[in-house]
Parts: structure tokens; C-alpha cells; sequence
């Protein structure tokens, strides 16, 4: 099988040779002297093109150049047609070139470098302005003299223009994925900036626009004015793609209204000057913004990451603990076989009584290994759930300390929140009844847990409620040793305020301790649902270095 034709290297310089130039014909009757759209997709294809198709775009722009430039032959002379027959591309390349080599507006595939684009543009906006000063300086028969002032018309023009259309040829190329592109698209109109771009910004440069057109002169520097407006709070709430898709829509509205003169107005020189100075250092700070907004996200997460290992060290610690228990749940019942079946052998060779004080050792070492493996992982737990755990075993423990106890359980969806969350919920609940029965005076405990789901995440609140009362500091002190065994009851660490309150921010939890008349509460919420991570970490940019996706 032969090559096919776009893989033939002639026909591609061929193709682009020609599309470039249909492509300038196609945009020079919307160009003006205050606003060349060809200046623009000039420098973006230079910027993005490969250097091999550099000569197929020069010749594609050199063929409607010379069709421009030699009816003029007459009216403007020789000279201006012989330097006119340069191709402004030919000027651009070098500039471009050694941007791309020394200063690359592209470090990476999805980055963009602001500060590098902003210089490359202006020094193809100021290699433009000497190009057309000094063809505009030897014609012979000009229009309008030449005066110095003019060369600012110049550069202004073709600036603006790279200004209207680089930035969302730069969109395109570094948010362009041909696979997702449907999805992309549903993101764009899904985004917060394509909604204030379309609610509040566009509305209010069309009535600008409008002010501008029909007004005075006194009106129309107020409405150019007054469009940095719009421009600034997007930018400052957005970032720099906000000025991208804002500033060309502000020098499209001002170029509409702005009469093709032949002749150079000073007026416009100075609404054009403060929209270029005033969209440049929207970018500047756009991509400062950018920059900004991309460490949070790095920071943030950064944060999820570890909440999230912190996620799974804990899981992982509850698992083992869990194997513990069990593991020691199976030791005692070995012992207790193990241990009849000595006492039988026993029971030939020493008296009843000796046997009988062994039979009770037994069975107490075999009842402090059950004891252990229900601190470690409680069997209620492991059988049935949550709920059980806080009805039984919690409920045991304080019983045996002489403490009353109450436990409420309402809401929903407890089957279906993480085992992380379940273990957490639990734990948290342990460490803040052996903090409130730290108390002497506490004599009840009331438990109050709660389920639900808001905004399709599912929470859990949990309120632990000692009560206090002076009279009952006498039985507390007859069961201290019961108290002091309460920790271990319930595999609580005895964690104080600040480190339960960094347990339960593991969860995007919050906890609250209040201390009302005659009571202690610690109120804890935890979150099941953990917030996605969003684009990829973004290394932090030096001061001035203003990379941005």
C-alpha cells in the first residue's frame, strides 16, 4: 500500500502553505490599522507551528502580501513597495525564534509561561512597529506625514491584536484532549467562568459598547474606562484564563466602534494605550493569580493526601487489632482445654482443695485474656455493629464502674458509612467517656449518636454528655480502681481536648466541648464522604515565575 497523503512530507508543507494563506485572506477584510487580526494569529502561529512548517506559513503569507503591497506601486512609490514586499512573518520569525530558544513561552505541554508570552509579544509588536515606521517613512506620496507619534500607532495595533487572539488559541492548545472532548466541553459550560463570563460580563460590554457608540466624547472615555471593570473582578476571582477570554471581548467592543481613519487620532491612540497597558498587567496579575490558586490546590491536596493516609493507617492499625482479638479470643479457649484437661491429671495426685485454687487461677487468667481481646476489638463490634458495641460493651464497662448510662441512636445510614468512619465514630466515642468520667463528680453518661446525608455526603454526630453532680464524689472514690480500669475496658489511648480534636479532623470532622451547668459534652461530627481531588499537584512557582495550566 502506498503513503498516504498526509504523510507525505511536500504535500503537508503544500497544505499549510495554502491554508494559511486562504486564512489571510479570509481575515484581512476584518482587519484595521487599529486592529490587525492577522498580527495575532500571526504570532500564535508561529508559537505553536513546528519550525519545519515555517517556510510553507512565510510563502502562504508572502503570496496575499504581494497582492496587497504592488497596487500601490503608483500612489506609494518604489521603496515602500520593495520593503513592503518583505512578508511581515519573515520580520516576526527571528524574534520568535529566539523567544521559543531562550525565553519558551511553553515549559511544559500544559503549561504557559505569562511573563515569557507577554515579552515575546511585545518584542514582535515592537520588531512590527520599526517594519511599518520605516515603510510608512519613504512613501511618496503618503496620506499623512510622517511624525514620530505615529510609529505608536504602529506597535499599539498589532499589540492589541496579539492580545485578542494568542489567549484563547493558548486555551485551546493546553486544555485541548482529543479523547475527552465532550467531556470538556460539559465542564466549560458546567465552570463557574463561562457562567459570570456570559451573566455579567458580556451583558455589561455590550452596554459599554452601546455608551460608546452613541455617546460623546466625554461618554465614550468613561465607557472605555469603566470596561476594566467587569475585566478586573473576573481576573481577580478567576485567574488569568478570565483576562484570556475578557480582554479580547473588550478589544473586539473597542475596535467595532472605532473608525478606520487614514489619518492618525489621538484619541484613540489613548484609549487604545490604556486598554493595552491595563490588559497586560491584568495578565501579569491573572497569572500571579493562577500561580496563587494553584499552590492552595497543591496545599489542599497535599492535606486530602495525608488525610488520606491517615484514613488508611488507622483502618489498618483497627484491622490488626481486630486479628489481635480474635488471635486472643482463640489462645483462650485453648487455655481453658488445655487447662481442664491438666486439672484432670491434677486431681489424681493433689488434694480437692490445691486443685480447686488452681481451677480458679485458670479461670481467671482465661478471663483476663477474654477481658484484653474485648478491649482490643469487642465481640458485639465484630458481630453486630456500631450500635451494639455502644449498647453492650460501652454500657458494661461503665456498669461495672458504677456509672449510669443512656444511649440514643437515631438517624440513617450507618450500613453504609466507611468501616473507617464506623471505627473512628467508635473510638472517638471511647476516648470522650473516659474524658468526661475522668471527672470524680461524673455519676451518668449520656451517648447520642446520629446518622445522616446532606448533599449526597454522609456525616455521623456523635454527643457525649457527663453529668455532674458533687453527691456522687463518694461512690466515685469507692470505685476508683473500677474507674481507673475504664481506659483499658475500652481500649481508650486517654487522649486529652487537642489530640481527640486531630482525631476527628482526620474525618473533615469538628469537635466541640461545652460545659453547661452540671455537665461536660463533647460533640463530634465526622464526614464519610472525602472531597475528590481536583487536577494534578501543582509544584509551587518561584516569585516571578509565572507558570499556570
Amino acid at each position: 500500500m502506498g503513503k498516504r497523503w498526509w504523510t507525505n512530507d511536500w504535500l503537508l508543507q503544500l497544505g499549510v502553505a495554502v491554508g494559511y494563506g486562504l486564512l489571510y485572506f479570509a481575515i484581512h477584510p476584518l482587519s484595521s490599522s487599529y486592529w490587525p487580526i492577522h498580527a495575532g494569529v500571526r504570532l500564535a502561529c508561529l508559537l505553536l507551528v513546528p519550525y519545519r512548517y515555517w517556510f510553507a506559513l512565510l510563502v502562504g503569507e508572502a503570496i496575499p502580501n504581494e497582492y496587497a503591497v504592488f497596487p500601490c506601486l503608483d500612489s506609494l512609490g518604489p521603496t515602500w513597495v520593495a520593503i513592503r514586499s518583505i512578508p511581515p512573518f519573515a520580520v516576526a520569525m527571528p524574534v520568535v525564534w529566539a523567544c521559543r530558544t531562550w525565553l519558551p513561552p511553553f515549559p511544559s505541554k500544559n503549561l504557559v509561561d505569562i511573563k515569557a508570552l507577554l515579552v515575546c509579544g511585545l518584542l514582535v509588536s515592537i520588531s512590527g512597529m520599526g517594519y511599518s515606521t520605516i515603510a510608512h517613512a519613504v512613501e511618496t506620496h503618503p496620506t499623512t506625514p510622517f511624525a514620530p507619534i505615529s510609529a505608536l500607532g504602529f506597535f499599539l495595533g498589532p499589540y492589541l491584536a496579539i492580545l485578542s487572539i494568542v489567549p484563547w488559541v493558548l486555551m485551546v492548545k493546553v486544555n485541548y484532549e482529543r479523547s475527552r472532548l465532550r467531556e470538556q466541553f460539559n465542564q466549560m459550560f458546567a465552570s463557574r467562568l463561562f457562567w459570570d463570563t456570559l451573566a455579567l460580563v458580556i451583558p455589561a460590554f455590550v452596554v459599554l459598547t452601546w455608551m460608546n457608540f452613541v455617546g460623546g466624547d466625554e461618554i465614550k472615555q468613561v465607557a472605555s474606562l469603566a470596561m476594566f471593570l467587569p475585566m478586573a473582578w473576573l481576573t481577580l476571582k478567576h485567574g488569568w484564563r478570565a483576562i484570556a477570554i475578557a480582554g479580547p471581548l473588550a478589544i473586539a467592543c473597542t475596535a467595532l466602534v472605532t473608525p478606520a481613519l487614514d489619518d492618525f487620532n489621538f484619541k484613540t491612540y489613548a484609549i487604545q494605550t490604556s486598554l493595552a497597558i491595563g490588559v497586560t498587567c491584568l495578565f501579569a496579575l491573572g497569572g500571579r493569580i493562577s500561580v496563587q490558586l494553584m499552590q492552595e490546590e497543591s496545599e489542599r491536596n497535599s492535606t486530602l493526601n495525608v488525610q488520606r493516609l491517615a484514613r488508611q493507617s488507622l483502618q489498618l492499625s483497627e484491622q490488626r487489632m481486630r486479628q489481635t482479638s480474635q488471635a486472643l479470643e482463640y489462645l483462650a479457649g485453648t487455655l481453658h482445654i488445655t487447662n481442664g484437661r491438666l486439672l484432670d491429671q491434677m486431681r489424681r495426685i493433689v488434694p480437692n482443695v490445691e486443685s480447686h485454687a488452681f481451677y480458679k487461677q485458670a479461670i481467671a487468667a482465661q478471663n483476663q485474656v477474654y477481658r484484653l481481646a474485648e478491649s482490643m476489638h469487642p465481640v458485639a463490634w465484630r458481630e453486630r455493629g456500631l450500635p451494639a458495641a455502644l449498647n453492650e460493651t460501652v454500657a458494661r464497662a461503665l456498669d461495672e464502674a458504677d456509672i449510669a448510662y443512656r444511649c440514643e441512636i437515631n438517624g440513617r445510614g450507618f450500613t453504609r458509612l466507611a468501616p473507617a468512619v464506623l471505627t473512628a465514630t467508635y473510638r472517638t466515642a471511647c476516648e470522650a467517656i473516659v474524658y468526661v468520667t475522668s471527672r470524680l463528680a461524673c455519676t451518668r453518661v449520656n451517648l447520642q449518636l446520629r446518622g445522616g446525608e446532606t448533599h449526597g455526603k454522609r456525616w455521623v454526630m456523635l454527643r457525649v454528655e457527663g453529668v455532674l453532680e458533687e453527691t456522687g464524689v463518694a461512690s466515685a472514690v469507692f470505685h476508683s480502681e473500677e474507674r481507673k480500669r475504664l481506659a483499658g475496658k475500652l481500649g481508650a489511648s486517654m487522649l486529652d481536648i487537642p489530640e481527640l480534636r486531630d482525631h476527628v479532623r482526620i474525618f473533615d470532622g469538628l469537635l466541640h466541648v461545652r460545659m453547661p451547668s452540671g455537665q461536660l459534652q463533647i460533640t463530634a461530627l465526622l464526614h464519610d464522604a472525602v472531597r475528590e481531588e481536583q487536577g494534578q499537584d501543582a509544584r509551587p512557582a518561584p516569585p516571578l515565575r509565572l507558570w499556570v495550566k
